[in-house]
């Protein structure tokens, strides 16, 4: 039985917290649901990873789901920041709602500052758990492929072998 991962752990509880901290300025739909739901779905993936420590198959989906995230995050901040930020900063709101406003973007962007780092983490956690960057295998689109795998072409003979063993080599007398 292996260790637990307590990487893993504190990386899925920090972007929780983060999330949480990051969605709870609700006044103006500051960041869309599909930020929040993209992002507990891909922490989901996390939790899946601590429960099954020894499979590297949630720690790849995790990995390329929070990759994805980087970008969807870097996308949602740059359409929905300005305007948000002209409603509430421009448009003269109570103090209150600004201080909210702003604590929610901070911890957006603490979130997404640190989800690099924490992709670095996870793939260290992938091939700690045995996981490779050989395993990809990529369609290959025209052409020959450069392996033929385990299934053999029927329709070509079998090449056979004219080589002589070392058993039949020794018995025949020597000129």
């Amino acid at each position: 039985m292996s260790p637990p991962n307590y990487t893993l752990k504190v990386i899925v509880c920090v972007h929780f917290i983060l999330l949480m901290w990051a969605t709870q300025f609700a006044m103006v739909a500051f960041l869309p649901p599909v930020y929040w739901l993209s992002n507990i779905f891909v922490l989901l993936l996390g939790v899946w990873g601590i429960a099954c420590p020894e499979s590297y198959d949630a720690i790849l989906m995790y990995l390329i789901l929070h990759v994805f995230t980087i970008l969807e995050d870097i996308i949602l901040l740059g359409i929905h920041q300005p305007r948000t930020r002209d409603s509430v900063e421009i448009n003269g709101v109570r103090q209150g709602i600004k201080d909210e406003y702003r604590f929610s973007l901070g911890m957006a962007i603490t979130n997404l500052i640190l989800k690099p780092f924490t992709a670095f983490l996870l793939w260290r956690i992938y091939q700690d758990r045995g996981g490779r960057f050989s395993d990809f295998h990529f369609p290959q689109f025209g052409g020959s492929p450069s392996h033929q795998g385990n299934y053999e072409n029927i329709d070509q003979p079998v090449p056979s072998n004219n080589v002589e063993t070392a058993s039949s080599a020794i018995d025949k007398p020597h000129p």
